[in-house]
């Protein structure tokens, strides 16, 4: 048996290493979730910064194009030779995703100023076709190789749709394949109006989502970043670099291809719908990622969704490891501070509470309360003193309520005499003007009844008070044979008044009983306190049944209704003075006191039958009478045609 002492110090420090190592786990935690933090602060800098990149070209091809659509303004829209367009080359140059440089004449006049190959070519369309081709070489316009099957009608492009019917330069909304071309991409349009406000010719600036790519694939935070950039319709501009993506077929096809998104929405989770990618993912199945997404656009549009994605491991290595140790630990600890906290419950918070319980309890509780688990030296011992202690504190209580019970009775008993005396000399009084009124009344026999009711009621109120001096102070009073039947008869006519039509009364009378030697009133009182009482156990009505029969030489009375019943408990305690289950100012618990001890005065014996749920029913044996005379049957049947 352990020591209580001893064995709270090796808890303590078992408790204490694992609480340290606890606040060390959740320390760990926290670094490892501020690291997280940074890593979403760099993905979302990163994006931010190929956010700028992008912004940055976007504006530098604005700029193009409206320097031009300025020089061509004041040119009057002339496309003469190389030499006028000789300005283009340092323009060109600053564009990183500039693809081509187009000046359009409404009279289909071209000049085109394409990037193939990585070099820049300028060919010259007259009325669309007789293709001049140039090249660039230290830093001017050489002639180059001619191919007179080129035709360029541009009025017949989307672009120069678009930019002919804009007012200022704008951007095409979304991102289209350019004309009987793979390669894709977004258009900035100079509309060129002469002083009348008549179009001369449309200025396109290509920026083809190819060199769009490639811009953004250099500037990625990390080797393994994923950085995928959709329109809003959802729609894939630029893929992330992967393996399948190096080709650049590969890319052409999947540019512009609809996307299918992962959980949640989350397209870097998705796939490339086939046919394009063909069920294409981005992301690399069992890798952690940090992600960050934004929306760019240019004054309005061209307008795209930027998603980026960082590997964990490229911003944090060896943070996953540091993770599954952090949470191994933090395991261990929980599970051995659980562990701890349950074995002291079993053998320390178990047994005390008990202890605690059976030092509260009430006196009538059962002894084996105190009955408790436990294999500490300590609580044993303490155990063995609170069971004595309990004992005499049970014994002391019954003591008390014995006490407590005979000083209720003394007290009734010495203030019943002085009570009734004052009523009855009420009574007195009552009755005394009552007979005067009858006296003068004479002449009025209509009024004669509601006086003799009067009267019976007062002399009924006089009967009440004598019972509870009878209760207080038993005697034999004024007794005479009696019917049983009878008195059922008259307590059930008086019942059906007081109960109310919710109660339904029966009777059941055998013929055959003996006489008994009794008081009427009080064996009516009796029923009556048990017809109150059924009537509070049936809320909602019922049937009451009054039922006599022969038991041995005497008589027997069952009153039985069908209410809620009574516990065990209540059982044992239903017939003790001032008991009552009833709520506070809606019961003495003297009524069944009362009836009891009117049983006890006539020689009776009272028993009760109840269950919760099944109803009661009240037993009651009274013995027959002693006295004897002749025409004892015809009494019988005199009194019972009487009661009738």
């Amino acid at each position: 048996m352990s020591r209580l002492k001893s064995m709270v110090l090796w808890k303590s420090i078992l408790l204490t290493t694992l609480c340290a190592l606890a606040i060390f786990g959740l320390w760990w935690w926290g670094l490892v979730h501020s690291v997280e933090t940074q890593g979403q602060a760099r993905a979302e800098g990163s994006l931010a910064q190929v956010q700028q990149i992008i912004t940055r070209e976007f504006l530098r091809a604005e700029e193009t194009g409206t320097a031009f659509g300025l020089w061509w303004t004041r040119e009057e829209g002339r496309l003469d030779g190389p030499g006028s367009l000789q300005s283009v080359i340092p323009f060109l140059e600053k564009g990183a995703i500039i693809t081509n440089l187009i000046l359009s004449r409404e009279d289909g006049d071209s000049a085109c100023v394409v990037r193939k190959d990585g070099a820049w070519n300028l060919v010259l369309f007259k009325g669309g076709r007789n293709p001049r081709r140039y090249l660039v070489q230290q830093g001017r316009w050489v002639p180059g190789p001619i191919d007179g099957r080129e035709v360029y009608e541009a009025r017949e492009r989307h672009w120069y749709r678009f930019g002919a019917a804009q007012t200022a330069p704008a951007w095409t909304p979304e991102a289209y394949r350019y004309y009987t071309s793979t390669v894709a991409g977004f258009t900035f349009t100079v509309p060129v109006r002469n002083a009348r406000g008549a179009l001369v010719g449309v200025v396109g600036v290509d920026v083809s989502l190819e060199e769009l790519t490639h811009l953004i694939w250099e500037n990625r935070p990390t080797p393994g970043s994923r950085m995928i950039a959709t329109d809003p319709a959802g729609r894939l501009l630029v893929p992330p670099r992967l393996p399948g993506m190096l080709d650049q077929g590969t890319r052409f096809r999947n540019q512009l291809a609809a996307l299918s998104p992962g959980p949640r929405g989350d397209l870097l989770m998705g796939t490339v719908a086939a046919p394009p990618g063909e069920g294409l993912t981005f992301l690399d199945a069992g890798k952690s990622y940090v992600s960050a997404s934004g929306t760019y656009a240019t004054k309005g549009e061209p307008r795209m969704n930027l998603h980026m994605a960082i590997p964990t491991e490229d911003l944090f290595p060896g943070q996953r490891r540091f993770a599954v140790f952090t949470f191994l630990l933090a395991l261990a600890a929980v599970l051995g501070v659980a562990w701890t906290m349950l074995d002291l419950h079993q053998r320390v918070v178990r047994p005390m509470s008990q202890l605690a319980k059976s030092a509260t309890s009430s006196p009538g509780d059962s002894a084996e309360a105190m009955d408790f688990d436990s294999d500490i030296w300590e609580l044993q011992r303490v155990g063995e003193k609170l069971r004595l202690a309990g004992r005499a504190d049970r014994e002391r209580e019954r003591l008390l309520h014995q006490v407590e019970h005979s000083q209720r009775v003394d007290s009734v008993g010495m203030l019943a005499p002085g009570i009734v005396h004052d009523v009855n000399n009420q009574l007195t009084m009552v009755l005394g003007q009552i007979t005067i009124c009858q006296t003068l009344l004479e002449a009025h026999p209509e009024l004669q009844p509601h006086l003799h009711a009067a009267e019976g009621a007062t002399i009924k109120c006089a009967e009440v008070l004598r019972a509870l001096m009878d209760y207080s102070r038993p005697d034999l009073g004024r007794r005479e044979q009696l019917s049983l039947n009878v008195v059922v008869q008259e307590a059930a006519a008086l019942l059906r008044r007081v109960l109310g039509r919710a109660v339904r009364i029966e009777t059941e009378l055998a013929p055959d009983l003996p006489l008994l030697f009794g008081e009427p009133v009080k064996l009516q009182q009796v029923l009556v306190n048990l017809g109150l009482n059924a009537r509070d156990a049936m809320p909602d009505g019922g049937l009451l049944l009054l039922r006599t029969c022969r038991a041995g030489d005497g008589a027997c009375l069952e009153v039985k209704d069908g209410g809620c019943g009574m516990s065990e408990e209540v059982k044992q305690r239903v017939f003790e003075p001032f008991f009552t289950t009833k709520e506070a100012g809606k019961g003495t618990g003297l009524g069944l006191s009362m009836v009891a001890n009117i049983v006890a005065a006539h020689g009776g014996q009272i028993q009760v039958e109840s269950e919760p749920g099944t109803g009661t029913r009240f037993r009651i044996e009274f013995p027959p009478s002693l006295r004897k005379r002749s025409g004892l049957a015809g009494e019988v049947a005199d009194l019972e045609s009487t009661g009738a």
